[in-house]
């Protein structure tokens, strides 16, 4: 089992009204979205639900890097050889430890190998893109020995192509085609179950300077044949909205309850959701059970920037 929660973090506004003449009246303080975080257990269990280990790892830090093409003295395609624009994320997850790790290397891969290419339209002009190095590029396509003006794939040109939507399709993809590698072995309902993995991204999205949570929810489809295929899909976590991961059943309503404390006494969702966590664990172990442990970490995004804590109790 697994206990994991994320939301966006929340700063109390500032009173600028200080700063103004005696008479002014003080303003009403709000909570503002500062960042993302997610609060993770550390435990790993046998299909029981009796605790292997504790300390495991279940939030990842991925680099995302958005590469630019290079051309030759003469204008035509060289390669790929210099990092346009970097950016990192977090990825949690609750599930198989085994498919997880499949997931997390195939994310890892696709994230860093995001390549700047092009698209032309019906009157000829060309518009610049973002793709993943595994889809059809162009650039490398190119058989009518093409070259390219001095004034194209400038790096003006880029801006806004690194958005938290390709970040978070990219996500997608990977994690489904890590899962659709296990479907050629006829997967029967015990088996997809005991691959059953979901995860959560913490994303800064620079295009539109905004942060964004995104939950990835294992689902299954029979093909035409009848094998079981299993597969995710992203959904945009709304800023009001508290994820929980493992045990969302047990603890989804009132984890959210917690959020919502949090924001009418102006404490950090962050900050709430820790405890809530902690006494989570606790209420665990004095009930004799088993399945989520110390320790446990919070992880923060604001913008670029990741941050680790890890807590014994």
């Amino acid at each position: 089992m697994t206990l994991i929660v994320a939301g966006y973090e929340y700063a109390k506004s500032v009173d600028y009204s200080k700063y103004f003449d005696d008479e002014a009246k003080p303003s009403d303080p709000t909570m503002e979205i500062e960042g993302l975080y997610v609060v993770a257990d550390s435990a790993i269990t046998d299909a029981n639900g009796k605790t292997l280990l504790n300390g495991f790892r279940k939030t990842y830090e991925i680099d995302v890097k958005l590469w630019k093409p290079s051309f030759s003295p003469g204008g035509s395609f060289h390669s790929y050889n210099q990092v346009y624009e970097n950016n990192k994320i977090f990825i949690s997850f609750a599930g198989s430890t085994l498919t997880a790790q499949h997931i997390i290397n195939s994310i890892t891969s696709h994230l860093g190998k995001l390549r700047i290419s092009y698209r032309r339209s019906q009157e000829g002009s060309i518009g610049y893109t973002a793709i993943r190095h595994c889809q059809k590029n162009p650039l490398e396509q190119n058989t009518s020995g093409s070259t390219w003006d001095d004034d194209t794939f400038l790096d003006r040109n880029f801006e806004g192509l690194l958005t938290g939507e390709l970040i978070a399709s990219t996500i997608e993809y990977s994690i489904t085609e890590a899962l659709t590698s296990a479907s050629k072995f006829k997967l029967e309902l015990k088996d997809f179950e005991a691959m059953h993995t979901e995860l959560l991204a913490g994303v800064w999205c620079p295009a539109n300077r905004r942060h964004e949570l995104y939950v990835y929810r294992m689902e299954s489809k029979r093909d035409d044949d009848g094998v079981l295929v299993p597969y995710t899909r992203k959904r945009l976590v709304p800023e009001n909205e508290i994820v929980v991961l493992g045990m969302q059943k047990q603890l989804e309503s009132q984890a959210q309850k917690a959020f919502e404390k949090s924001l009418s006494t102006f404490t950090p969702p962050s900050k709430e959701l820790l405890n809530f966590v902690r006494d989570a664990i606790k209420n665990v172990a004095a009930q004799g059970k088993k399945g989520i442990a110390f320790p446990m970490s919070l992880t923060t995004l604001t913008r670029h920037k990741i941050k680790k804590i890890f807590h014994q109790e």
